[in-house]
């Protein structure tokens, strides 16, 4: 098996094992006004919801775990030793998700892009990266994070995922409410949406 083969035969069994337990989107309350979502957005509402109570709200401070492990990956992959650094990834995965945090998931979900870059294959580790961010996502939310559900949406965006990050920025607007600060923040992530400079895979 080339290493390649290797690298994503290996994230497979992470999906098998149940990394891919979220394919959710955001379901969202006072918006009784708006027309009911379709499409692709009606998916993304329809996402979160089925799964959301599988990501636990309570939170701890072990950040140094995972953060030793994705420093494991990032030396792996500078040394070329791309099987590795996919099972060092296995374990900051699994650190993150101990964690409970949403900054470990968009951590570990960056760096699984970076061992699809590293493969030539980016489009391969998506699925992976996006489970991350999901998780990400709801651990946000469940903690009333503007934060979090911009740099969710940020990273969806960079996935080229419009419908999910675009529902990031509404979620993140209804947390923002009534605090000038957040606001001043949501609007800048719009303003860097609507630039595409940040969210790359957007179109103005």
């Amino acid at each position: 098996m080339s290493t390649r083969q290797y690298a994503f035969a290996a994230a497979g069994l992470v999906g098998a094992l149940g990394i891919s337990l979220l394919t959710h989107g955001i379901a969202l309350t006072g918006h009784a006004r708006e027309a009911a979502p379709t499409g692709p957005r009606a998916a993304a509402h329809a996402e979160i919801p089925r799964h959301e109570t599988t990501v636990p709200a309570r939170k701890t401070r072990s950040d140094d775990l995972w953060q030793a492990h994705l420093r494991a990956v990032d030396a792996e992959l500078a040394a070329g030793h791309i099987d590795a650094a996919v099972r060092r990834w296995h374990d900051a995965y699994g650190a993150a998700l101990e964690s409970k945090r949403w900054e470990g998931m968009i951590a570990v979900g960056d760096a699984f892009m970076r061992i699809g870059h590293a493969t030539s294959a980016p489009a391969g580790a998506h699925m992976n990266a996006r489970d991350a961010y999901l998780v990400a996502l709801i651990r946000a939310r469940h903690e009333h994070s503007v934060e979090g559900v911009l740099q969710s949406a940020e990273a969806f965006g960079r996935l080229g995922d419009r419908v999910v990050a675009e529902q990031s920025l509404v979620l993140a607007e209804h947390l923002a409410a009534g605090d000038e600060l957040a606001e001043r923040r949501v609007s800048e992530a719009r303003i860097r949406k609507a630039g595409s400079q940040a969210f790359v895979g957007f179109e103005p």
